[in-house]
């Protein structure tokens, strides 16, 4: 995989400091077949760890795993570890030099406690996920965490793909903007505003969506009748940690050379 020059990574530099968010077009697309035929793999066999759509309780998921659609999965945790064409997607430089320039960073490293996922919509059972930032239950001394979404086949609105509000990495929230579980609250006059700038992120199969772990963003289930599929890591520089004795702290860093 081809490596950004360092003029273009200077120009996605700046629109990511400015949106939260970037799109690499077809960036993925050398390698798409191989990701594909990987992720239909660990879809078939599901091999634990899971997280199912039950588990967490989001608008249109089932009760629980005992009822109707129950064992529909939501993400195939640790793909780093899971699978070696996973790995190495997200450990290769054409990519990882990249990150270091939007991070402003030397080093880089793959957090395995987040994200690190084949995350899934699958027909039917799928869950809306409400607006919010990836940092809102996570544990780092700063929200510098950048996410790195692959497309394995095209996202639109009408199943599940990403809406943002560009340039929302940047604000600083009130506590009464969000509920009990870190969503936005809509009804909140100041929301209300913010979602009036809200856009869709459409992707192909083998786009990269680059965004701010601190971007605000949310997403529907997916109305229909084909599974969507995102392979999706999240990475950060020296200049952030996970705070000890934490979930972010659960299993060590990797460190991506």
């Amino acid at each position: 995989m081809q490596s950004h020059s360092l003029k273009k990574q200077l120009e996605l530099k700046k629109q990511f400091e400015q949106d939260g968010f970037v799109v690499l077009k077809a960036y993925g697309a050398a390698q798409l077949v191989n990701i594909q035929a990987a992720a239909n793999q660990e879809l078939t066999q599901l091999s634990h760890p899971l997280e199912l759509e039950a588990d967490v309780q989001y608008p249109g998921a089932p009760v629980n795993s005992s009822a109707t659609g129950g064992s529909t999965p939501r993400r195939l945790l640790k793909s780093f570890q899971r699978n070696p064409t996973f790995s190495g997607w997200a450990s290769n430089p054409g990519l990882t030099n990249t990150y270091k320039c939007l991070l402003n960073c030397q080093q880089l490293w793959l957090t395995p406690n987040h994200h690190n996922c084949l995350m899934t919509k699958l027909p039917h059972f799928s869950s809306d996920t409400l607006w919010h930032r990836d940092t809102r239950y996570w544990a780092f001394d700063t929200p510098n965490l950048l996410n790195s979404w692959l497309a394995l086949g095209s996202e639109r609105l009408e199943n599940g793909g990403l809406k943002v509000i560009p340039g929302s990495h940047k604000i600083e929230l009130e506590a009464s903007q969000l509920n009990q579980d870190q969503f936005l609250n809509p009804d909140h006059p100041k929301n209300r505003l913010l979602l009036t700038q809200a856009r869709p992120v459409e992707l192909e199969a083998g786009d990269v969506l680059l965004f701010s772990a601190h971007l605000i963003h949310a997403a529907s289930r997916n109305l229909t009748g084909e599974p969507k599929l995102s392979l999706v890591f999240t990475y950060h520089g020296e200049d952030t940690k996970p705070l000890p004795k934490t979930r972010s702290d659960a299993l060590p860093e990797i460190m991506i050379k």
